[in-house]
């Protein structure tokens, strides 16, 4: 049986790719109409950048407005590494599957 760590963490691999898909796909259709995506904040303001950091706290550090034509490749970069990611928990799960057979 796999474990319930494993499974979880292949699913959070899974809906990190899927969220990151989403906002390249629609960062990417933007750009080549040369408009900036309309993405927007909590708030329902628009945004002409993403954020990227730790949690704010007294030791959270975060950059802003980080333009979009660097946010793609970032964001390219992330999905590569989350399906490798999900490729070596697969790996962990099917040896966790041989030890309980």
């Amino acid at each position: 049986m796999i474990s319930p760590e494993t499974a979880r963490a292949i699913a959070y691999a899974h809906r990190e790719i899927e969220v990151a898909e989403k906002l390249l796909a629609d960062i990417t259709e933007s750009l080549s109409r040369r408009e900036l995506p309309d993405i927007r904040d909590a708030f329902g303001r628009r945004q002409g950048g993403l954020q990227l950091g730790v949690p704010s706290s007294e030791n959270g550090h975060r950059l802003f407005n980080v333009e979009w034509s660097l946010a793609k490749p970032v964001i390219e970069a992330h999905i590569a590494n989350q399906r490798a990611q999900v490729a070596a928990l697969n790996e962990k799960a099917r040896a966790e599957l041989g030890a309980s057979a």
